[in-house]
């Protein structure tokens, strides 16, 4: 506990890196903000473009195949490897035909190239002191054919990202070179922020090795209770957390957040749900393979349904996680969570985290019983700086162009990409280039950027997806604007959270309505299929087989077959879906990727797989938060986000 008792809430902290830099650079941050929010609009249609690598210069793990093998000696050499050899990236800036290319070697032999748009993200990496190397993951062909070399590509990333360096930093890199490990976690976390007594107090539970129930309310650092001491054990000792969210939307947000924090310090963060695929998925099956990660976000239905897995001897978690436990009671209907104690079991009964903003009585008890917690710390505190402004069924940009007419920080979060861009552009009209847009789509330095210039107050207004805020450090938002509407009530409450955490007055807008409600029921429709969509997809896509393989794209699928409510997503999550139940078989040869449909004797349960179980688990939720965010008046709505629910006859801690 001496790690943590170390930092004094009193005593002065070494300033954020992003703090010095924009100490050193005040007198230009206006103009540079102006020239930021330009060149952002500017590429607002790439950034909306689903390039499959727009993220690649992001991730630290993925497979891809070694283009120009076949090429003159480099056949002899390829076919000399096996799965397992060891590779090594070299940058080629000097390559005529391509000045990013990056070659593949094996020793001093040269195996070919990197795909050439993989290359165009990954070089600056390189360029900037990231290092990347590879093992050989399978070799294909031979005899007739040309011999491919499929790689698995892993990133070591520089010790900062240089493109968060600017002048003024060598001071800070100074300081933070000469903290405790765990001092470096926490600015990494929370910056220069004090840790709250709450926060302290359970820090201290998990130290002693006890299960414990922290109960915090909305914008009061849950997750900070859990990820200090899983990136201070994972770097000290290696010993791993496995965190469980009742949705995997939910985990999909705190792992980008947690990634872009943890990553650079040498954490390994990754997600286990049915929403991953791909290059994603081969890597997380690598790492449970053989232990090669630190901290896994999950769903109780994928954990459950890889239990053998999660069981091994190299990937048993030291700590378990449990976010929004109130689900423990409210979602016993799902069987992952009525089995919990069971996965438990198999994992050997670690110490268990408990996290939750809603705890009455019978949830209490519940999640008590069933995590075998003895000890608990509830935090108080009414965030009573907080109004709720009921603005449902309002002209929304009229509303936004009137409310938002002040020198005030706000975020306005929307539920897609092209959505929050094209609001941007209409409020950028309105405001000039106070605004700035943010999601997925738009790359990593560029969201890195916008982050510090509205921390720093040269950008006012950020119309953003989800994702935005999560782990940010931004105080000072005054208003929070929720244009369209949530999926869950977490999200909910998590985005009206992020406004006034200072203290000071700040304001909630609800700008959705019915029509929004209609416009998620579609979306959730085309990512958690139902059990008639899955057999008439399954039929369609089985007489669109040859020899029963079927060799099409998932979007090329959806059009062919033009079946109402599937897109490409719906497909892709179909395919998930069967594969887990035994009816297809998935991969890539020398002809690409097929799916395979296989001979199966008797008849098939998908509602017993964990992708199908997560996407019922989304659509139930959606449709109980529906009732309550299109229903409760504002009054009702305000008391949800600005208070925690616990039991009055229970003492705040033990």
């Amino acid at each position: 506990m001496a790690r943590f008792d170390d930092l004094d809430d009193d005593a002065p902290l070494p300033p954020r890196v992003d703090t010095v830099a924009a100490e050193a650079e005040s007198g230009a941050a206006v103009d540079s903000a102006s020239e930021f929010v330009e060149a952002l609009f500017a590429r607002r249609d790439e950034f909306l473009a689903r390039d499959p690598y727009a993220r690649i210069g992001d991730a630290d793990d993925f497979h891809t195949k070694v283009v120009g093998v076949s090429f003159g000696l480099r056949q002899s050499v390829a076919g000399g490897l096996s799965a397992g050899a060891q590779l090594e990236l070299v940058r080629d800036p000097h390559n005529e035909a391509d000045p990013n290319a990056i070659e593949v070697r094996y020793g001093s032999l040269q195996v070919g190239f990197i795909r050439r748009e993989i290359a165009k993200r990954i070089a600056p990496k390189i360029d900037e002191g990231d290092r990347y190397s590879a093992v050989v993951a399978d070799v294909t062909g031979g005899g007739e054919k040309h011999v491919g070399v499929n790689i698995h590509v892993r990133r070591r990333r520089s010790t900062l990202p240089p493109s968060r360096r600017s002048a003024g930093e060598s001071a800070a890199l100074g300081l933070l070179e000469h903290d405790s490990p765990v001092e470096r976690i926490r600015h990494a976390l929370i910056g220069d922020k004090p840790i709250r007594d709450s926060q302290r107090a359970v820090l201290e539970r998990v130290a002693e090795g006890d299960n414990c129930l922290a109960v915090l309310g909305t914008g009061r650092g849950k997750s900070f209770c859990f990820q200090l001491p899983a990136a201070d054990r994972a770097l000290r000792e290696r010993r791993k957390t496995l965190v469980f969210y009742p949705l995997r939307a939910l985990a999909n947000d705190q792992h980008a957040a947690l990634e872009r924090r943890l990553a650079p310090l040498g954490l390994r963060v990754l997600r286990a749900n049915g929403s991953i695929d791909g290059d994603e998925r081969a890597e997380l099956d690598l790492a449970l393979e053989d232990g090669s990660w630190d901290v896994v976000l999950a769903t109780p239905e994928f954990a459950t349904y890889h239990k053998a897995a999660f069981a091994r001897a190299c990937n048993v978690p030291a700590l378990v996680v449990v976010d929004e436990a109130h689900h423990l009671l409210e979602s016993r209907h799902r069987p992952a969570y009525m089995e919990f104690g069971t996965l438990l079991d198999a994992l050997g009964r670690p110490q268990v985290l408990a996290l939750t903003a809603t705890a009455d009585k019978a949830a209490f008890a519940e999640i008590r019983a069933a995590l075998r917690i003895e000890r608990w710390v509830i935090d108080p505190t009414v965030r009573d700086n907080l109004r709720v402004i009921d603005a449902r069924g309002a002209d929304k940009q009229r509303y936004l162009e009137r409310e938002l007419d002040g020198d005030g920080k706000a975020i306005v979060y929307c539920n897609s990409r092209s959505e929050a861009t094209k609001l941007a552009e209409r409020l950028r009209r309105r405001f000039g280039d106070n605004v700035g847009f943010y999601h997925a789509g738009v790359p990593a330095r560029e969201r890195a950027q916008l982050e510090d210039l509205f921390r720093a107050g040269a950008l006012r207004l950020v119309v953003a997806t989800s994702a935005f805020g999560e782990g940010i450090d931004l105080p000072d938002v005054r208003d929070v604007v929720l244009y369209h509407l949530n999926f869950a009530l977490t999200e909910f409450n998590q985005q009206a959270g992020r406004a006034g955490r200072d203290g000071l007055p700040a304001r909630i807008h609800l700008l959705y309505g019915e029509a929004d409600r209609r416009i998620n029921d579609f979306i959730i429709a085309q990512s958690a299929p139902s059990i008639a969509t899955l057999r008439e997809l399954y039929r369609g896509m089985r007489a669109l087989a040859s020899a029963d393989t079927l060799r099409m794209t998932h979007e090329d699928v959806a059009r062919t077959l033009d079946l109402d409510m599937v897109k490409g997503e719906t497909v892709s999550t179909a395919v998930r879906i069967w594969q887990e139940a035994g009816l297809v078989d998935t991969g890539r040869d020398d002809d690409g990727r097929f799916v395979r449909f296989l001979d199966v004797g008797s008849k098939v349960d998908l509602t017993t797989t964990a992708r199908y179980e997560e996407g019922l688990a989304e659509r139930e939720d959606f449709e109980k938060f529906c009732a309550l965010a299109l229903e409760a008046d504002a009054a009702s709505l305000e008391q949800i986000i600005n208070r925690p629910i616990y039991p009055n006859s229970v003492p705040l801690e033990r």
